[in-house]
């Protein structure tokens, strides 16, 4: 057989992805996790979206509801976010109506987080749609094997 004839100044074809040899990819854990994260935030952002929820926020809401007076320091440390970008989040959150921030009593300095009456129910909804997205995204995995990928991803980032 003789090689295919490529037209003068044409690209030559391209592999697919599913021709490309991964196998060395597949056994690194950074990547495939970080594979991972972008199927479960693009899953997240279909099943979030008419809340208008991002994984972020939907994140800073679940802290400060089960952390009532959370500092803005405090989360910014739990979600590897920067406290400049936090800060914008949060002034965006409050002027929507859904946090409220106080100053703490035990020092005036300080700065806690609480949730708004309309926080805590668009997070109570979103809540309601974290069972069936997980549900979703994990359908692969028997129950057994959800828990232990959760169990081992707990041990490997304890929090």
């Amino acid at each position: 057989m003789s090689p295919k004839a490529v037209r003068p100044g044409a690209k030559p074809a391209q592999p697919s992805e599913t021709s490309l040899d991964l196998r060395a990819l597949q056994r690194t854990p950074g990547f495939m996790l970080r594979l991972a994260q972008l199927k479960f935030f693009e899953g997240f952002y279909e099943e979030f979206a008419a809340l208008g929820l991002t994984p972020a926020t939907y994140a800073i809401f679940v802290v400060i509801r089960d952390n009532p007076g959370v500092p803005p320091s405090s989360l910014a440390s739990l979600l590897r976010l920067r406290l400049p970008n936090l800060i914008k989040i949060l002034n965006e959150l409050e002027s929507s109506g859904f946090i409220k921030r106080n100053r703490s009593k035990s020092d005036r300095r300080a700065v806690e987080l609480m949730l708004t009456p309309k926080g805590a129910k668009l997070i109570q909804d979103g809540a309601s749609l974290t069972g069936l997205y997980n549900r979703k995204m994990l359908a692969p995995l028997t129950e057994a094997e959800q828990r232990t990928l959760l169990e081992l991803l707990n041990r490997l980032l304890p929090l």
